[in-house]
Formats: structure tokens, C-alpha cells, sequence
């Protein structure tokens, strides 16, 4: 199966950080250097595509629009999918960025007995990918309350909305549910929808399972596998990284280095 290999290689990269962690001295490699070197890796690779971006030749410019474009004043245009000034091109990039407007227009196609060609609306993508990312975001936002000292009010606002519910003690958040919710739609799209399984490929399931790992183990580091679990030593490590003066000032669960490891 194509998502065999990529649930096997996540599966190895937890079990690797896990046992791992456990020798002595290899917690400040899981901890310290290899955060670290992520984030090299991907600043450097970053600027490093950039580049190659910026030195390939575009000999034309290739419109991505689908509506009506600008012609004569008697033809409607539409001014969202044929933007032609600078307002125009900003309202269609907010409405791509913020609300994914581009899988609003889902359509699937199904050929039915006669034979008959149908087109049905198929919002589904859209709403199991604004669930997904937004559920995302704001676990995002909420850890950045282990990387700065004081922690900003937007922060706290945020993490007091997401836990409103106060289920179970610590509180669980909306966002554990819904992003695992998300990620669960999203793989299970790819497994029952023919065309999109057929199309599929490995690498689009690594993904998928990799913020999942991350999603388990921080659910499990949360709730369950709390023992050597000090938020106060995590607190004084994630500042230090930031501050580049890293130190681990106490024992930490395996649960924490295979949820850091994830991540990286």
C-alpha cells in the first residue's frame, strides 16, 4: 500500500527518538542541535530555492484566472477571478489565504448510467482544510507562550478561547480534537475517493502522518505520559533556544524528545 513506507518511516523516527533520548548525554542532541539544525536546514534551503526561483528565466507572463477577464464596458467581468488593479488582486489573495476560496469552487465529477456526465458541489475538501489549518494555527500561537517571557496578551487570549470548554483536568483544548479531526478527514479522502487514491503517491501521505505523530505525542505528553514531563525545565529550554543560550536544566520524559524530534 502507498501509505505503508511513510506510516513506517514516522513510526521509526518516534521509536528512534524515544530510545534514543534514553542514552546519557544524547538528550542535548535531541534537545539542543538537532532544533538547531533544522532550522538551518530550512532557512538555507529556503533562501537556497528562492534564488534558484529568482535566476529562472520567465519569458511570459502565464494568467492563472478562470472568470470573465476585462474586455469592453458592456461585458461583466468578474473582478475577483480576473483581477485587473492592485485592489482588486489584494481582496482575491486575502480570500485565498484566509479562507481558501479556491476549494469553495470543488466540483467532483461522476458518470452515471446512460451514460451521463454529472458535476456536484464538493465542499468537503474545503471544510476538512480550513479545520485542518486553522486548528493549526492556533496550537501555534498557544506555544509561542513557551518561547517569550513576558507572554503577550494575544497568546493568552488565545489559549483561554481554545480551552473555554474547560473538558477534563489539565484542560483540553478545542484544537487537539480538531486538528486530529482534520488530519483524519483529510487521509481518509485520500483512501475512499478513487481518483484522489489513484493519483496519491507516498510522499503525500508522509505528511499526513508526520503531523499526526506530532498531534499524538503532544496529546499523550499532555494528558497521559506525564511523568518526568516539567513545563517549567520545557519553558527554560524553549527560551534558551530562542535566546541561544540552550540549557536542560532537569530529567524530561522520552515522550517530549520524540514530540521535539517530530517537529524538527
Amino acid at each position: 500500500m502507498k501509505y505503508t513506507i511513510p506510516l513506517a518511516a514516522v513510526l521509526g523516527l518516534v521509536f528512534f527518538a524515544l530510545l534514543g533520548s534514553q542514552i546519557p548525554g544524547m538528550q542535548y542532541i535531541f534537545g539542543i542541535l538537532i532544533p538547531y539544525a533544522a532550522v538551518l536546514v530550512f532557512v538555507g534551503g529556503f533562501c537556497y530555492k528562492v534564488l534558484q526561483w529568482a535566476k529562472s528565466p520567465v519569458p511570459f507572463k502565464i494568467p492563472t484566472t478562470c472568470g470573465q477577464g476585462y474586455s469592453l464596458d458592456w461585458i461583466k467581468r468578474d473582478r475577483l477571478e480576473a483581477p485587473v488593479n492592485s485592489l482588486e488582486v489584494a481582496g482575491r489573495m486575502f480570500l485565498e489565504i484566509v479562507l481558501f476560496r479556491s476549494l469553495w469552487r470543488n466540483t467532483k465529477s461522476e458518470v452515471h448510467a446512460g451514460p451521463k456526465l454529472t458535476y456536484e458541489s464538493s465542499k468537503w475538501l474545503w471544510l476538512f482544510a480550513l479545520v485542518f489549518h486553522y486548528s493549526f494555527l492556533v496550537v501555534l500561537l498557544r506555544h509561542l507562550r513557551l518561547f517569550l517571557e513576558p507572554i503577550p496578551s494575544l497568546v493568552g487570549i488565545v489559549e483561554y478561547a481554545d480551552g473555554i470548554l474547560q473538558i477534563g483536568a489539565p484542560t483540553m483544548y478545542l484544537t487537539d480534537a480538531t486538528l486530529l479531526l482534520g488530519l483524519l478527514l483529510l487521509f481518509g479522502r485520500r483512501l475512499i475517493n478513487r481518483q484522489v487514491r489513484y493519483i496519491s503517491l507516498p510522499n503525500d501521505y508522509f505528511p499526513l502522518f508526520l503531523i499526526m505523530g506530532i498531534a499524538v505525542t503532544g496529546i499523550l505528553m499532555r494528558f497521559f505520559l506525564r511523568g518526568g514531563i516539567d513545563i517549567t525545565v520545557i519553558k527554560t529550554l524553549a527560551v534558551g533556544l530562542v535566546t541561544f543560550h540552550p540549557t536542560i536544566s532537569g530529567d524530561l520524559g522520552a515522550i517530549f524528545y520524540a514530540h521535539i524530534f517530530l517537529v524538527c
